[in-house]
Parts: C-alpha cells; structure tokens; sequence
C-alpha cells in the first residue's frame, strides 16, 4: 500500500489508533526486510557451498557452462 494512502486512511483515524496501527506496519516492514536479508544470506550461502563442491571435485568454475555446471552439482561429474 502506498504511503500517501495509508497516511490518508490513518488520518480519519483517532491518534491511539493511528499509533497503534502505525507501530503495527512499521513491524511487518521490519519482518519482510528481515525475511528477505535472511533469504538473500542463503542464497550467496548455496552459492558459495556450490563453488567449493566444484573446486573439490577439481573443476574449475569459470571455465564451466551453466549446464555443466548444473550436471555436476547433481550428479558429480560431466557426462560424455
């Protein structure tokens, strides 16, 4: 929801309701913003446990194509 219309819907309100709301959305902001920085901590962790699987199996990453790549972290090795 756009600010300018909470801010017009919170404005009809009483103030004690207006803080209790405004108190109410700033704390799902909050836990959203959390959520996504946790999600976004997994994904470069996947990513980095990733590339040091293809290290240990002896590959070297940037001269992979996405496909093999893929193949190797599923199966271990690249098919011939």
């Amino acid at each position: 929801m756009p600010e300018e219309e909470e801010e017009a819907r919170l404005a009809s309100l009483p103030a004690w309701r207006r803080d209790i709301l405004r108190k109410k959305l700033e704390e799902e902001r909050e836990q959203k913003r959390k959520e996504e920085e946790r999600q976004k901590q997994e994904e470069i962790q996947r990513a980095k446990e990733q590339s040091e699987k293809l290290r240990t199996l002896g590959y070297d990453e940037a001269k992979l194509a996405p496909w093999q790549r893929q193949v190797i972290l599923k199966k271990g090795e690249i098919p011939k």
